[in-house]
Order: C-alpha cells, then sequence, then structure tokens
C-alpha cells in the first residue's frame, strides 16, 4: 500500500507531522479522526530514485533478522507493552532499512485496528505462513508471547542447521569454482604459447601430450565463446530449476544420488518434524499444523506427501497413513514414533526428540563430509596437475634424450 505524509492538529492546537501506510487519502482522514487528530495537510510519499533507496529496497530481510524481531517482541509483550508499541520501538532499532520499513507499516496497521496476523500477511516474501498462523494462533488463545518464544526457538534451530550445512559445502565450493577460473586462464591464455613451441618441433608427441595439445586448440580458439556457454547455460539451469518442471527431476535426482540423498532426506525430516511438532505445541490442529508444515520443506516430494497426509486427516485416516506408504522420504523411526505419539497423546513431545535426533544426524554428517571432502579435492587437484605435468615434460625429456 501507498505511503502518505499527513500534518495534522491535536485539540490543544499542536502540530503533529508523520507517514502512515493506507489504501487512499481517505484512509488516512479516517485513521486520524480515529486518533483525535484534524488533518492539515495530506501529500502521498513519492518514491525517490536514489541508490541508496534502490539498494534498501533490494536489500533481504535474513533469518537472523526474523529470529531477534520475534525474541525481542516476545519480551516487550511478557513485559507488558501493547503490540503497537512494541512495534513502534522496534521499528527505529531494527537495523535493516527494509525491514525496518516493513515493521513500522505492520505497526501502523496494528494502530488501526489490524490484527497483528493480518498485518504480517501483507508482506509475504518476509512472513511464511509458519509465522503468521503461529501469530494468529497466539492472539486467538492469549498466549502471544510464549508462541513467539516457540517460533523463535523453531527458527533459530532452522538457522543452527541450515548455517551447518552451508558451512560444511562452502570450502569446497570455493575450492571448485577456483580450480575451474585457474585451469580456463591456464588453459586459454598461458599454455597454448608452451604447446605452438611442441607443435614447430615436428616431432612425434605421447598421448598425453597431444591431448593436452587438442584442448588448449579448443579454449584458446573458442575460450570465450565456451565462457559465454557456461554462462548462459547456468543462467538457465537457475530459471529453470524454479520451474515445477525443474523441481520435479532436480528434487527426484537429490533424492537418489549418493551421500546427497542422506544429507536431504534428514535435513528435511528434521525441519518437518520440528516445525510440526512446535505449531501442534502451539496449540494449532493438527490438520492446519500439517498444511503449514508443507511449507517448510524444500523437497516439492516432501511437500505434496505432507499435503496429501492433511487431506487424509480430515476424513479420519491416522496421521502416520500416509507417510507409511512413502518410505524413501519418512524413515521408519518416524512413522513408528508418530504412531507412539498419537497412541499417548504426547505426538509433540515425540516429534521434537525425532527432531533432535535428525539435527544431531545433519550435525555428524556435515562434520564427516568436510573432513571428507577436502582431501578428496586435494587428490583431484593433485592428479589434474600430475597430468599436465606428465604431458607437458615428457616431450621435453624425449628431445632431451635425442640430443644427447
Amino acid at each position: 500500500m501507498p505511503e502518505f505524509n499527513y500534518i495534522a492538529r491535536t485539540k490543544a492546537g499542536l502540530v503533529q507531522k508523520d507517514t502512515f501506510t493506507a489504501a487512499n487519502e481517505a484512509g488516512v482522514v479516517e485513521y486520524l479522526h480515529g486518533q483525535g487528530l484534524v488533518p492539515v495537510r495530506i501529500r502521498p510519499v513519492r518514491a525517490g530514485l536514489s541508490v541508496r533507496g534502490l539498494l534498501d529496497s533490494l536489500r533481504r530481510v535474513s533469518l537472523l533478522d526474523k529470529i531477534t524481531f520475534m525474541k525481542n517482541l516476545g519480551v516487550m509483550i511478557k513485559a507488558g507493552l501493547p503490540v503497537s508499541r512494541c512495534l513502534r520501538i522496534l521499528s527505529t532499532q531494527t537495523p535493516n532499512p527494509r525491514f525496518r520499513q516493513i515493521i513500522g507499516d505492520i505497526g501502523r496497521m496494528v494502530e488501526n485496528g489490524t490484527s497483528l496476523a493480518d498485518s504480517m500477511t501483507k508482506h509475504p516474501s518476509v512472513f511464511s505462513p509458519i509465522f503468521v498462523n503461529m501469530v494468529r494462533v497466539g492472539e486467538a488463545s492469549g498466549n502471544l508471547e510464549q508462541d513467539l518464544r516457540y517460533l523463535a526457538e523453531q527458527m533459530q534451530r532452522d538457522y543452527d542447521l541450515l548455517s551447518k550445512a552451508r558451512g560444511a559445502l562452502t570450502y569446497p565450493i570455493i575450492v571448485m569454482f577456483a580450480l575451474a577460473a585457474v585451469g580456463f586462464l591456464m588453459f586459454t591464455f598461458v599454455l597454448p604459447k608452451l604447446t605452438s613451441t611442441f607443435k614447430d618441433l615436428n616431432v612425434e608427441l605421447p598421448f598425453m601430450t597431444r591431448v593436452v595439445i587438442g584442448l588448449v586448440d579448443v579454449f584458446a580458439n573458442y575460450g570465450l565463446w565456451i565462457l559465454a556457454a557456461v554462462i548462459l547455460l547456468g543462467i538457465g539451469f537457475v530459471y529453470w530449476r524454479t520451474t515445477t518442471a525443474g523441481k520435479r527431476i532436480l528434487h527426484k535426482i537429490v533424492l537418489y544420488l549418493p551421500v546427497v540423498s542422506g544429507i536431504v532426506i534428514k535435513l528435511n525430516l528434521a525441519r518437518f518434524t520440528r516445525v510440526f511438532a512446535s505449531l501442534i505445541k502451539s496449540g494449532m490442529p493438527i490438520v492446519e499444523s500439517l498444511e503449514v508444515s508443507s511449507h517448510v520443506v524444500g523437497n516439492i516430494y516432501y511437500q505434496q506427501t505432507i499435503s496429501e497426509s492433511a487431506d487424509k486427516v480430515k476424513i479420519g485416516s491416522p496421521l502416520s497413513a500416509t507417510f507409511k506408504k512413502q518410505p524413501r522420504l519418512f524413515s521408519n523411526l518416524v512413522v513408528q514414533m508418530m504412531e507412539v505419539g498419537e497412541e499417548s497423546g504426547t505426538t509433540d513431545a515425540v516429534l521434537t526428540e525425532v527432531a533432535d535426533f535428525y539435527e544431531a544426524e545433519v550435525d555428524q554428517t556435515m562434520k564427516n563430509l568436510s573432513s571428507i571432502l577436502e582431501p578428496v579435492i586435494m587428490i583431484v587437484i593433485g592428479i589434474v596437475v600430475g597430468f599436465l605435468a606428465v604431458a607437458l615434460i615428457t616431450p621435453i625429456y624425449n628431445i632431451t634424450q635425442n640430443i644427447n
């Protein structure tokens, strides 16, 4: 919604200036009258074209920003402050400019009578369905502070889990990119000068040397075209993986890749069980908890299975019925613990233990993966360097022998 700058007077004649978000000027007038103010001037805020404003609008609201917001909001509500005042304070303290504007917008809507959950729905790119639904449950039950704490704890665990996964893969990815960049530069600009010398000798060259010369000729003549093709393919791949067809193919592949499949399955199970348990613990019905949880997992096949489970539970099927049919996605441990939780009425506590188990498994897997990948990368680099060394030194050695 657009923003409006307004100047208004109180009944005592004092002038107030501020900004308010509304659908139109009439909405601003209605808000001012509700606050006991007399509008003097109302003008729409015209967006500037400054570089700073553009960067602020493009700036991403990180998961850590949202965790800090939820924790602080919960603490303030627990201290007895009204939600609108909490949001007003947080909008001035949040360092992220874009998030600061969003919190201010939500605060103004809450002051105007909109619920906190409904206000968050106006910013779906920042507040996911789990945010909105847990806040809505908290507002309806009167336990908003408690539900915000559950949400902050769940998000913190999610953040730690993803950080460990990214941390373990960052080093190998950087090394591989650096190796590819150095290799491209070597084959395009450095090695052609050396291989041209071998061609001028007009002698029989070893097979490995001929292979290197062939590769060097390709890169020397078509290097820029190869680079352009790689960039275009990369852009095409990034776009394709966001399409439904791309997701279905890629998500199916990762579920069957050695090593990768184990990590993906454990990550999705950890996130699903943690979020599902948190939602049930907050008082949300099981069907709605399943529907919200389906938006948290990254793999499209997990999303479909969880959504199907919600539909089955609606008609009276056991919670674990749908998950039993997908043994590739949901292990026996998850299914059996769900059955135990249903029978004992402690689904949230049981699934929290399952989430703890899989988070520990992911942590250990990432540590092992990092330890394994480093020597593997070094071996690959050694093989490449050794191949080039043998291919380039052998003809020099043979020529020297012939001279002697």
